[in-house]
């Protein structure tokens, strides 16, 4: 009998199935694991914005993640838009009991279409209580922005800053480059507190970005959960997510990512 490592995401739900839970889903099913869940939030949203959001009680939260993992051996978690300073704390304090668990923070703060996901009060425990959880976060140019208190906004501060963002946080750091503009390639660098790794791929044009971070993370927290190193998961990720855009698939009013792509 087939056994499949198991894969768990806390985090927000797309109705436009696009990001969210519902693209790690996906992402945790193209790459050969069981994926599990917690949702954090409800949203109404589809890649024009998001219209509306739907905190789910933190207990409840809580009961999600006591009941996957009471019964399963989760091998990898990802966490993503945990939104308020309630919900950061709960999710917290279960993740610090289960240690084995290698764990990928995508700070998600702010969507692409501009909404706002995370609230102010809940940044400092996002800093303090998760961050140093994490077996690596996953932040964009924006986040690293404001994680860090300074622009980053060329090519060569990345380097720099995600060193600096180690020196805070203390924990491994992949800093997406994906937003940095007049460049023909899409550029991240990992910085693990000792060496820097940086991974390049040719900037695709008129792609439908939205989801590409939550299914980035979820990328690598699959091939974590598959025992690569964190090295390796960042590098395999990187190729899962440029055949996911190179292959997208027309649907609604423009294309999107395929989450399963012939690539894979």
């Amino acid at each position: 009998m087939k056994e499949l490592p198991i894969t768990l995401t806390i985090a927000g739900s797309d109705s436009g199935g696009g990001a969210g839970v519902q693209a790690d889903l996906k992402t945790f099913s193209s790459l050969a694991t069981f994926g599990t869940t917690a949702f954090t939030c409800l949203t109404a949203q589809n890649p024009d914005g998001v219209s509306a959001i739907h905190e789910i009680p933190s207990s409840f939260i809580k009961e999600q993640l006591e009941a996957v993992l009471n019964y399963f051996t989760v091998a990898a978690c990802k966490t993503g838009m945990l939104f308020s300073e309630e919900i950061i704390l709960t999710v917290s304090e279960i993740l610090k009991s289960k240690k084995e668990i290698k764990l990928v923070v995508d700070p998600v703060m702010i969507a692409t279409s501009g909404a706002k996901l995370l609230k102010d009060e809940a940044v400092k425990a996002l800093r303090e209580t998760l961050i140093p959880l994490a077996t690596v976060i996953t932040p964009n140019l924006d986040e690293a922005s404001f994680l860090l208190g300074e622009p980053i906004s060329k090519y060569e501060d990345l380097e720099s800053s995600a060193k600096k963002l180690f020196t805070i946080f203390k924990v491994p750091i992949l800093l997406k480059g994906g937003h940095l503009t007049n460049t023909e390639t899409a550029s991240d660098l990992l910085f693990d507190g000792t060496s820097v790794y940086t991974y390049q791929k040719p900037y695709l044009k008129g792609k439908n970005t939205h989801g590409t971070g939550c299914t980035f993370s979820s990328a690598i927290t699959a091939f974590l959960a598959h025992g690569l190193s964190l090295q390796e998961a960042v590098g395999h990720a990187k190729e899962y997510i440029q055949h996911a855009l190179e292959e997208s698939i027309q649907t609604g009013k423009t294309n999107h990512l395929n989450h399963f792509p012939e690539g894979n």
